[in-house]
């Protein structure tokens, strides 16, 4: 580490501290005036509890930069799946092309290239209950109902949560079972999309004490997103051949359509004064017909020009089992869960035709030669069919977080395993074109021209644990590690008729550990400030070729995180605010890339550096009695520091530093404010809620990268929200904006992903 590099995180860790200070002494007034005798409001904040450091906490007790969505609030702004949740936390960021199939990232990390099934993992973990759920390429998109709340835990998270929690984690707990009492309820839902069709969700819950130690809960839904994206009619003409085809049995109106069926069951058990053992399962099947992408450029607005089927279906189910007791002092924890993913997907992939030099050798080949007079027509239909299973365990022992010195130190597993057949068919291939001309490769349809068959497995095994020390009443330190090792197998068959060896057969694997470290510090019991010294890893794995740029085998990368943050209570507890400012260096960064004149395969390198810094801070406050408005916001700089060069022999630079990193905006702002008072006898209510998200690229590569266009997206509800039901009113998108939610830079065409137009419903709720 140069000295420069140590002094800049000095300067910027000593102007973070100051920051922080000043926010102290802006709250001390009010803190003050708690103390001078004044009867104290009755008005305050709800307390919010988590669990993101794996011990149960009021929110502003935790010294790290932490956002929580509670169930109120994902049912008040009406939540249902990923991007509805991401939208409203400023330091998570996403690339999708429609419901299932996005990347997530946080705080300013993303090469741009963590889409390839074969290549790099996630950087982000995502978490639903206490089993990791991350995937390459295709979050897993859970039906938001029922859910306790949803927790994004900012900034490396190594220590406690391991491989893949490189730059922040996403923890979706849904409602646990309990003998308190029956409880259940039901949530109707129906609306229509300007220049679309209907939408309507049905869902369900019920909580049945069983006797005094034990309970069940249900819960199950139904939903069926309409449309607003046209396949219009076309025609299309291949250079190659001089071919013309048109799409005439595809075309349809409001095609994009989404439907989301699952049930979720738990059971609790208190088997005696000290143990409790929690078993649950969650299936879900969601469906989905056309493209969430339109070509407002050359086609129109909320048009797209299409020439086969696109669709596809997403269905898991996750069995889990939690055990929780007491031994002496001391409290035990499994977790153990299990997860059985299955995506199946068509995708239209005739752009690539056009696109790619290499498909006439299949549609215009004859007596060993190129005749454009032979040629048949080239319209590539892709096929993806990808299992996924993994099984976690871990073990957790800690004891009582009312001790001065407390600890937790746990053991954890996982296996998981994709596996994935892509096919690659040109239904009118001759048969001597076809990948089963290929004496190595056998058994796949006959009009394949080019196939990934291949199962990726990946192990981690941990052991991990933090201590915690009260120096003073005030003053804590933590400190934190963890010691991983990662195996990596890849094996199967990739390639064309003319791959000479499709065939693969691939391991590696490495050992490291990750730290922590965290001070914190209680001015008053209103008022904390930390700083903390965190790692997050992100395991190699295996390339399906190597070249003179690229090697067999890609190695971890490391972020190192440098972060001061505060968390604030004033006003008698009728406002919260809280924040971080952090610095994070990027080293080995792992980059994907498709590159034809290097390779027909997707592969990955270690190349360069990179940082990320920023701020992000989110606030409550309880203006008026019934009258509280939310709102959290982030700012970050996150660019190459290296010049990445792809070719060494070149030495062309691809991506100069200074390089903006992809998809991620510069600001991102959410802010919601919701009005309770009496109608006509009725506790009534009026929402509105404003999202902004700021300009970002859509690659790394700065002569493919394109601008995507900063969007505002406004929401707006009223109605009646009694104890027992309650019914509203609600518009989403009022200004009906055409969010670029992402430029598609690997389609080979110009489509844009898109949001919702204008959408105008009723809600009505029911408790019991």
């Amino acid at each position: 580490m140069s000295y420069q590099m140590w002094t800049s995180r000095q300067r910027l860790l000593a102007q973070a501290s100051a920051f922080v200070i000043a926010s102290v002494v802006v709250t001390t007034p009010a803190v003050a005036q708690e103390d001078s005798g004044e009867a104290p409001s009755t008005m305050k904040l709800q307390t919010v509890t988590v669990t993101a450091q794996k011990r149960t906490e009021n929110l502003q007790d935790v010294p790290a930069s932490l956002q929580v969505l509670d169930g109120s609030q994902l049912a008040a702004q009406g939540v249902t799946n990923f991007e509805d949740y991401v939208a409203l936390l400023p330091s998570v960021s996403f690339a999708g092309q429609g419901p299932g199939n996005s990347q997530v990232f946080m705080r300013g990390i993303s090469s741009g290239g963590d889409g390839n099934k074969s290549g790099s993992s996630p950087s982000v973990a995502v978490y639903l209950d206490d089993q990791p759920v991350t995937t390459i390429g295709r979050v897993l998109d859970v039906h938001m109902y029922d859910i306790a709340r949803v927790e994004a835990v900012a900034g490396p998270q190594g220590t406690l949560y391991g491989a893949g929690s490189q730059a922040g984690t996403l923890r979706i707990i849904t409602n646990a079972p309990s003998s308190a009492g029956f409880e259940s309820g039901y949530d109707l839902s129906v609306g229509t999309t300007k220049e679309g069709s209907e939408s309507y969700s049905a869902e369900g819950f019920v909580n049945l004490p069983i006797g005094e130690k034990a309970a069940l809960r249900i819960v199950g839904w139904h939903s069926k997103d309409g449309g607003y994206i046209d396949n219009v009619p076309a025609t299309t003409a291949f250079t190659f051949g001089n071919i013309t085809v048109d799409n005439a049995p595809f075309v349809e109106e409001d095609f994009n359509t989404e439907e989301n069926t699952g049930a979720r069951a738990a059971l609790k058990i208190d088997l005696n004064e000290n143990w409790t053992a929690t078993a649950k399962v969650m299936h879900q099947n969601q469906k989905t017909n056309g493209v969430w992408d339109h070509d407002p450029e050359d086609i129109g607005d909320l048009e797209v020009v299409r020439f086969f089927d696109d669709s596809g279906q997403d269905k898991f189910t996750q069995a889990g089992l939690s055990v929780e007791g007491k031994i002496g002092g001391l409290q035990l924890t499994y977790a153990g869960s299990y997860l059985d993913r299955e995506v199946d997907y068509n995708v239209d992939y005739s752009a690539y035709a056009e696109y790619s030099a290499y498909i006439p050798y299949y549609t215009c080949y004859s007596s060993g030669t190129l005749d454009e007079a032979t040629c048949t027509d080239p319209r590539i239909q892709y096929d993806s069919d990808d299992k996924y299973k993994t099984m976690t365990h871990e073990l957790r022992i800690q004891n009582d977080e009312s001790e001065r010195l407390r600890f937790i130190a746990g053991l954890f597993y996982q296996d998981a395993e994709h596996d994935y057949l892509n096919v690659w068919h040109i239904p009118t291939i001759p048969a001597d074109r076809s990948v089963n001309a290929n004496s190595q490769l056998s058994g796949y349809p006959d009009d394949a021209y080019f196939i990934t068959d291949q199962v990726r497995n990946e192990k981690e095994t941990a052991i991990f644990g933090e201590v915690s020390f009260d120096f003073t009443e005030k003053l804590t330190g933590t400190f934190g590690a963890r010691f991983f090792e990662t195996d990596s197998d890849l094996k199967g068959a990739v390639g064309t008729l003319f791959s000479g060896s499709p065939l693969i057969d691939l391991s590696s694997g490495e050992s490291g550990e990750v730290f922590k470290g965290n001070l914190s510090y209680n001015f008053t019991p209103d008022v904390l400030v930390y700083v903390t010294y965190s790692e997050g890893f992100r395991p190699g794995g295996n390339n399906r070729a190597s070249t003179s740029n690229i090697p067999p085998v890609y190695m971890s990368d490391l972020i190192t995180n440098y972060e001061a943050g505060w968390k604030t209570t004033f006003w008698d507890g009728r406002a919260r605010w809280n924040g971080a400012i952090f610095n994070m260096d990027w080293d080995d960064i792992q980059i994907t890339r498709f590159d034809p004149a290097e390779s027909f395969l997707g592969l990955t390198a270690n190349v360069g550096t990179a940082r990320s810094r920023g701020i992000e801070t989110d606030f409550s406050v309880l203006v008026s009695e019934g009258f509280q408005i939310n709102g959290a916001a982030s700012w970050i700089e996150a660019e190459l520091t290296e010049d990445y060069i792809r070719n060494l022999s070149t030495q062309n630079v691809d991506a100069p530093a200074g390089t903006e990193l992809p998809d991620i905006p510069k600001f991102k702002l959410a802010l919601t404010g919701r009005y309770e008072f009496e109608f006509m006898g009725e506790d009534a209510f009026a929402q509105g809620s404003y999202r902004y998200v700021g300009e970002r690229y859509n690659d790394l590569f700065v002569a493919a990268r394109q601008k995507q266009d900063a969007y505002s997206i406004i929401n707006v509800s009223t109605g009646i929200d009694r104890d027992t039901w309650g019914a509203s009113l609600y518009v989403t998108n009022l200004a009906d904006e055409r969010a670029e939610l992402n430029r598609n830079a690997a389609t080979f065409d110009e489509r844009i992903t898109t949001n919702r137009p204008r959408t105008i419903g009723v809600s009505f709720y029911q408790r019991f």
